[in-house]
């Protein structure tokens, strides 16, 4: 399959043909010629005048020793990447066929502050990653102190800082605090006037509580714009530095219920039924602390006709003794609830009989009671009992509605990772599952992946921003191979062997890899610390490393990786519109890993 010719110029030079294979360094012999083919490549699939060329690579020669040397760099290039990879339009020259990672970056950089400006603030994060992954480091050239290269260097870097900005304000909105203190830092640090980035930064840390970081922030600008620019804060900044040290009292977080419909209707229906009695009947809402029974009751008064819920005021003493619990109403779908009663289930089943035998049984009313199942049972067993007891489970939430209310509580889709975290630290029970997700929001827990929200923890999950040092030393000193091989990695995500990899690169023209050589570059990468080794495989050692790969692959090698893992013979398991993982059945049927070093250390 013929593909199309790739360009890497932010950070180190990549050039790959169409059919796949890597131009290597050697082939250009002069450095005029790497230059000609960056300017085109900025330009990509447009003209360039041959005297714009001649003028920026040749500006001290003749004329016509200027093009003559065009042409023979222009020469150069097309016996390296081919004779239709630049075209001659009416003298000026027109790069063609060619993916281009400048170009790729400005789309994205488009694509962030479009999406911001649309309202769609995670797709706007989303984008400012990949886009970060693709900014392996500033544009660099032969020539690098030329001024064509230092305008398209601080060109690129300026959108960087937009770029950064604009997402890190996202986050903020979107409460991702951790995704906007790393943006905004690295925004801060390409320029330490940067009003916009900095005001971002005090925002992220005092939504944390980290009010120190943020005054320091502010101090170190006020700083750096007055040695730089002899210059104060703006307004709105010093009003942010005022607002932080003089913090408002936030309003409560929204607590409306998310899913449980079941759970739901079969409160309204016994609600229904109780409001139907002759008197005041008590519904039992049941569950263990936490399980969210005081949410779900709002939100099944609120499906109620006319109904308003109401609590039992508390009894008040007097000479005379204690007074009745006292219940005002206004009508038959009055909701009293008492309750959470969680003490011990005879303690409770005392307070409550204690509580309704001080109420007129023929009030009309409906009596909720927030306790356990026990006490529910023996509140429905009392022999001389004045009214009905009707029980309703607040239980468990199952993965689908779990998933929801992160979701609704995060603003956006959680990781698998995330889940099986919520769920290993709340029981599944909704409460202290709202609880917890506020709470590694609160404290900057909460990251975005290519796959959702996660959660950072010490697992090895963590941020592309922050992996940005690792996978640059990557890209820029690891051999192309061994980038071929983490590039399939990074897609696969889970434990795979060297015949998986074998399976992806060994019919691809794009590397020419033998098993064994896999094998010893799989070995080398684990020695070095990269990729971590179990007796079922090799994987990224940090997912952050891992994530940044992925981004960093061109969108048509990515889908190409994830239809070979998903073929051979498994359609009945292919992989998920919209994800990159590997069927595990392609991992599991391969033999245990035999790397010569590997065996070893099994």
């Amino acid at each position: 399959m013929v593909d199309q010719i790739e360009i890497r110029m932010l950070g180190r030079l990549w050039v790959r043909r169409a059919n796949g294979a890597l131009v290597p360094s050697s082939h250009w012999a002069a450095g005029k010629t790497t230059d000609l083919l960056r300017l085109l490549a900025v330009q990509a699939d447009q003209p360039v005048s041959s005297e714009t060329l001649v003028a920026a690579l040749w500006p001290d020669v003749t004329k016509e020793k200027g093009m003559a040397s065009l042409r023979t760099a222009t020469a150069h290039i097309r016996a390296a990447l081919g004779k239709n990879s630049i075209e001659r339009h009416l003298g000026d020259l027109q790069l063609c066929g060619a993916w281009v990672d400048v170009g790729a970056y400005r789309l994205l950089a488009l694509e962030v502050e479009g999406a911001a400006r649309a309202g769609d603030l995670a797709r706007s994060v989303a984008m400012a990653k990949e886009s970060e992954a693709l900014y392996v480091d500033d544009f660099r050239a032969h020539d690098d102190s030329s001024g064509w290269a230092r305008t398209i260097r601080d060109h690129l870097i300026d959108r960087r800082k937009t770029v950064l900005a604009t997402a890190a304000e996202s986050a903020t909105r979107l409460g991702w605090i951790r995704d906007a203190i790393e943006l905004a830092t690295v925004a801060v640090a390409l320029d330490p006037c940067f009003e916009r980035a900095h005001r971002t930064l005090m925002q992220a840390y005092a939504a944390i509580g980290e009010t120190d970081s943020a005054v320091r922030t502010y101090q170190r600008f006020s700083r750096n714009l007055k040695a730089s620019l002899g210059a104060a804060p703006s307004a709105q900044t010093r009003a942010l530095h005022q607002q932080i040290l003089a913090p408002v009292e936030s309003p409560a977080p929204d607590k409306k219920l998310v899913g449980r419909e079941r759970e739901v209707r079969a409160l309204v229906a016994a609600l229904e039924a109780a409001a139907d009695g002759d008197g005041s009947d008590v519904v039992c809402l049941v569950g263990p602390p936490g399980s969210g029974r005081e949410a779900l009751l709002r939100a099944a008064v609120d499906r109620l006709a006319h109904a308003s819920l109401r609590p039992v005021r508390p009894a008040t003493a007097s000479r005379r003794g204690p007074t009745p619990a006292r219940v005002t109403h206004d009508g038959r779908t009055d909701v009293a609830v008492k309750g959470p009663v969680d003490t011990r289930p005879e303690r409770a089943h005392a307070e409550l009989r204690e509580m309704l035998a001080s109420i007129d049984p023929q009030a009309g009313r409906v009596l909720v009671a927030l306790t356990s199942g026990v006490t529910a049972r023996l509140l429905a067993a009392d022999p001389d009992a004045r009214y009905r007891v009707t029980t309703v489970q607040s239980g468990p939430l199952d993965e689908s509605d779990l998933r929801l209310l992160s979701r609704v509580i995060l603003t956006g889709p959680p990781t698998p990772h995330l889940i099986a975290t919520l769920r290993s630290v709340t029981d599944d029970l909704a409460g202290r599952a709202v609880a917890q997700l506020r709470a590694w929001m609160a404290a900057g827990q909460i990251i975005s992946t290519p796959r959702g929200l996660d959660v950072v923890s010490e697992s090895g999950f963590g941020s592309v921003m922050a992996a940005g040092a690792t996978f640059r030393l990557l890209t820029e000193h690891l051999d192309p191979k061994d980038l071929e091989i983490c590039q399939v990695l990074a897609v696969i995500d889970q434990d795979a062997t060297p015949s998986t990899v074998m399976d992806v690169v060994g019919h691809d023209r794009r590397t020419a890899l033998r098993r064994s050589e896999i094998e010893d570059r799989m070995d080398h990468l684990a020695d070095r610390g990269f990729l971590r080794l179990s007796d079922q495989g090799y994987q990224f050692r940090d997912h952050a490393v891992r994530d940044a790969f992925e981004l960093w692959l061109r969108p048509s090698v990515r889908a190409r990786i994830q239809r070979r893992l998903a073929g051979g013979g498994l359609e009945d398991e292919r992989v998920p519109a919209g994800t990159w993982s590997v069927p595990r059945a392609l991992v599991d049927r391969r033999a245990p890993v035999r790397g010569r070093r590997a065996a070893d250390r099994l």
